[in-house]
């Protein structure tokens, strides 16, 4: 598979926070030719790893969970109540495809339901959706319909369309944020199949991001890495309205790399390395702005000891939404970007 390929593949999988199987089974499959040895732990963290010449280890995060919903009651009508899993919007949400999955791994669909505006106040019109007042209509008769086809109470769902091309090499899907991380996070491990580099890389495809950072501080705490890198779709705000300061990155410009965000302070070294590396190898790149968002670095660098860590992140529109947007050149630099890192790590760690 090409990177896009990969992409689309990871982003029409099922996998919110909790419920991840789907991704980490992909991810296993694409990830297999290209590392030496690969493990899950006890939450679903896949781990997986590309030995160097050396002990020392990098250790490159990037989340397999999206946002989603949750099943949290069941109307004697049939229809279904739902509660969020991580940062929605509650605003978005109304009159989408809803895809939820059984317990025996079967997928039933369904639409938000929304009330015609020929039934709403000059109020109701104007006022957006509470999450209480929403529900999700699969076309079932009453309560035990809904049992019978596998959904209960806690039965996980996600808003689902498929991933797409749109004009030139922008793309579209669900999930992009980390499904994108993931898939430059495979792309590395595949650029670097055929070398041995210095660090020993730890490619820590983690769970329950959305949720509190979860997979990644006990993948942390068990890979003792020397170094980490995380990798995340991030906030893409070149859009109109959205004033130069609150541009948190652009699409088109290359990966974003972080200086800090509501989550770490990156150390300044960690920085100028990144941006070192981007400078000399051609490849183009920019900030993201401060202090907007969060990723697993950091929980990552609180771990045991501490660890540096620094973050890079592939620009995508509309993150935490039904779809999102990339553009396929910010992907391939991200790569480029974090494969060189992987191989010059070592001098990092040389002079601290």
């Amino acid at each position: 598979m090409n990177n896009q390929e990969i992409v689309e593949r990871l982003s029409n999988t099922f996998g919110p926070s909790g419920f991840e199987r789907d991704v980490a089974a992909a991810v296993r499959e694409i990830v297999e030719p290209y590392v030496d040895e690969i493990r899950s732990d006890s939450l679903g963290n896949v781990l997986v790893t590309k030995r160097g010449s050396s002990e020392r280890k990098l250790m490159i995060d990037a989340h397999m969970d999206e946002i989603g919903f949750m099943v949290s009651f069941i109307e004697e009508s049939g229809f279904l109540r739902f509660s969020t899993i991580g940062g929605w919007d509650a605003r978005i949400i109304p009159s989408h495809r809803m895809t939820i999955r059984t317990d025996d791994g079967d997928d039933v669909h369904g639409v938000v339901g929304t009330l015609p505006p020929h039934l709403l106040s000059a109020e109701e019109r104007v006022r957006p959706y509470r999450l209480d007042e929403l529900f999700i209509d699969i076309g079932a008769s009453d309560a035990a319909a809904v049992r019978d086809l596998g959904i209960r109470i806690g039965s996980p769902a996600v808003i689902h369309y498929p991933f797409q091309q749109l004009q030139g090499d922008m793309v579209t899907g669900k999930a992009l944020d980390d499904r994108a991380g993931c898939a430059v996070l495979l792309a590395t491990l595949a650029a670097l199949a055929e070398e041995t580099p210095e660090l020993t890389v730890v490619g820590a495809f983690t769970v329950r991001e959305e949720v509190g950072l979860i997979g990644a501080g006990t993948a942390a705490f068990q890979v003792e890495p020397d170094l980490a890198l995380v990798l995340e779709g991030t906030i893409g705000a070149d859009m109109p309205g959205v004033a130069p300061t609150r541009q948190v990155t652009r699409i088109g410009a290359g990966p974003a790399i972080t200086v800090a965000d509501g989550s770490q302070i990156v150390k300044p070294e960690l920085v100028t390395f990144l941006t070192g590396i981007a400078d000399a190898t051609g490849i183009p790149w920019h900030y993201k702005l401060p202090p907007f968002g969060g990723t697993d670095g950091g929980v990552i660098q609180r771990s045991r000891a501490g660890v540096r860590s620094a973050s890079v992140s592939i620009p995508c529109r509309y993150i935490h939404s039904p779809f999102s947007v990339m553009r396929m050149s910010d992907f391939d630099q991200t790569v480029a970007l974090t494969t060189e890192f992987a191989r010059r790590g070592h001098e990092l760690i040389e002079s601290a």
